[in-house]
């Protein structure tokens, strides 16, 4: 009985250091882990990125100089299915070299849920999403960025 426990103490003592070392190797999104950097690790860091703040500022700044800061993100959704450069892929329709008027319509005909293919019901939860904002910003980010 002695011998079980034994095995059991140091078969958990294994997982509990494995998990632990894992654990503080782990890097978020692919950046290392600054938690660590302390004193002159931190100075270097800050020379080379700047502060919270001022990181903040410069995203900001590039933001206000790109009209289109705000459906970047957006973008990527419909890129999954659209291609990074509007060309289609598949079964998804190319959207490259579509004016923003056709864009807008579509969106806003598959966010009021209505039928224009056989994939309007895939995108009615997507145009649901999106504000009319959104839907006029997208439509010129496709006309101005994806000219074929």
């Amino acid at each position: 009985m002695n011998d079980m426990v034994g095995y059991v103490l140091v078969i958990l003592l294994s997982m509990g250091g494995l998990i632990t070392y894992t654990y503080n190797g782990l890097e978020y999104k692919g950046y290392p882990s600054i938690s660590s950097c302390t004193g002159e690790c931190y100075e270097e860091y800050k020379k080379r990125e700047g502060t919270i703040a001022e990181q903040l500022a410069k995203k900001k700044a590039a933001a206000a100089g790109d009209p289109f800061s705000s459906v970047r993100g957006l973008w990527a959704g419909c890129a999954a299915c659209h291609g990074q450069q509007g060309q289609g892929m598949g079964m998804f329709p190319a959207l490259a070299g579509r004016d923003s008027e056709y864009i807008i319509d579509r969106l806003t005909t598959y966010k009021n849920r209505g039928e224009v293919g056989r994939m309007s019901a895939t995108m009615w939860s997507q145009a649901s999403l999106l504000s009319d904002q959104d839907i006029e910003t997208l439509g010129k980010f496709i006309e101005e960025t994806m000219n074929e």
